[in-house]
């Protein structure tokens, strides 16, 4: 589905066909979350309205993945201070 980009005021629009909008299930004033990745692939998403500790704690992980653990900077400095 192609959608036309559109002003309103100074800033640019997106105008969701009522259908889709069913779809997806937002009404007017709904707010979403919207990630864009790298690649410029744009991700829109209901916005979590109580802070949900799982799924906090998945986006963390996912981030994180792959990424070596080092020595901690903070006891270098500890261990090396000179007081």
């Amino acid at each position: 589905m192609e959608l036309q980009v559109g002003r309103w005021g100074n800033s640019l629009a997106l105008r969701l066909p009522a259908e889709l909008a069913r779809q997806l299930h937002i009404t007017e004033g709904a707010l979403l979350d919207v990630s864009v990745e790298p690649t410029g692939v744009a991700t829109l998403k209901p916005a979590r309205t109580k802070f949900d500790k799982a799924a906090y704690m998945r986006e963390v992980r996912a981030l994180t993945e792959g990424k070596p653990i080092t020595p901690s900077v903070i006891r270098e400095m500890r261990d090396g201070a000179r007081y």
